[in-house]
């Protein structure tokens, strides 16, 4: 889950800064999740049950200065100035803080977190997710000589191609209380 990463906000391919979401939010929306998965997951502590972890619980605890020096050296400001969510940002004069331009950074070491702490090789996301994950890829192989993987899936579009999501309208929701199951089938 991501506690830690959501109180910065993913600014891939967004025209603008997201809003800053409070603590009790991020909570919500993490117990959100968590409910929807239920259905379809057994929780717990057995040999084949699911796990869910929050990256708040490394991330939070984070020495900046030592962050900078372990995490940061590894990472190419001209490289991260190339990727189509930055750049597209920069070509159209919009701004985009440091705060969001270090949520990569972030991302890629939460995937390296996930491996070192629970042997987890692969991250799944969005096609508009493979710039940060292959980030982590990249960071896992530089600081832990790790095999790490990737798998991206085509982004779920409107008729007009535009992207749907949590933060865009038209978002197809697995939550009842979010889109009713009539407007799920109309999609």
């Amino acid at each position: 889950m991501g506690g830690g990463t959501s109180m910065i906000g993913d600014p891939s391919f967004k025209d603008e800064a997201r809003k800053l979401l409070t603590p009790q939010d991020i909570e919500d929306n993490l117990a959100g999740i968590r409910r929807n998965f239920m259905p379809y997951l057994k929780f717990g502590s057995g040999p084949n049950d699911a796990i869910m972890v929050n990256n708040a619980d490394w991330l939070m605890e984070i020495n900046y200065v030592n962050f900078l020096r372990d995490v940061g050296r590894h990472f190419s400001v001209n490289r991260m100035l190339a990727f189509d969510s930055v750049k597209l940002r920069l070509d159209r004069e919009q701004s985009l803080s440091f705060l969001e331009f270090n949520y990569m950074i972030l991302q890629a070491y939460d995937f390296v977190e996930l491996y070192k702490r629970l042997g987890c090789r692969l991250q799944m996301g969005g096609s508009d997710q493979w710039g940060n994950i292959i980030n982590g890829i990249d960071l896992g192989r530089r600081t832990e000589d790790a095999q790490l993987y990737a798998l991206t899936t085509p982004l779920l579009t409107t008729s007009s191609g535009a992207k749907m999501g949590k933060s865009a309208s038209g978002a197809v929701w697995l939550d009842a209380e979010m889109l009713s199951p009539y407007e799920f089938w109309q999609y």
